[in-house]
């Protein structure tokens, strides 16, 4: 049995976890479980890192967000007005033109 023991938490992406994954399959042999989780994030991770890095800072320009809700931006990839209210529900108050920017970068972004 592996025991493993979390060092730090913090608010990773889609296209993070897949490469601090694709990181450590080179170092070392994973555990099934990380194998599975790298597996999956080959199928669901839909940016490039240029992608990634340029929608990352774009929609850390919007004041209001934090690391967090970025990151839940990406992992999303919201393209209406419903999905990005549903995506925060009642967390953050995001006024019409910040959608508007959030939707307009992931839409340019978006592969």
């Amino acid at each position: 049995m592996i025991v493993m023991e979390v060092v730090k938490e913090e608010f990773v992406s889609t296209p993070e976890a897949k490469e601090i994954m694709a990181e450590r399959a080179k170092e070392k042999n994973l555990a099934y479980e990380q194998k599975i989780c790298l597996e999956y994030l080959d199928k669901i991770s839909v940016l490039t890192k240029s992608k990634f890095n340029k929608i990352k800072q774009e929609l850390s320009e919007i004041k209001i967000l934090k690391p967090k809700h970025i990151v839940m931006i990406i992992n999303t990839l919201p393209d209406t007005m419903d999905e990005v209210n549903m995506l925060f529900g009642k967390e953050i108050n995001l006024k019409k033109e910040e959608i508007e920017k959030i939707i307009e970068t992931v839409n340019l972004h978006k592969t």
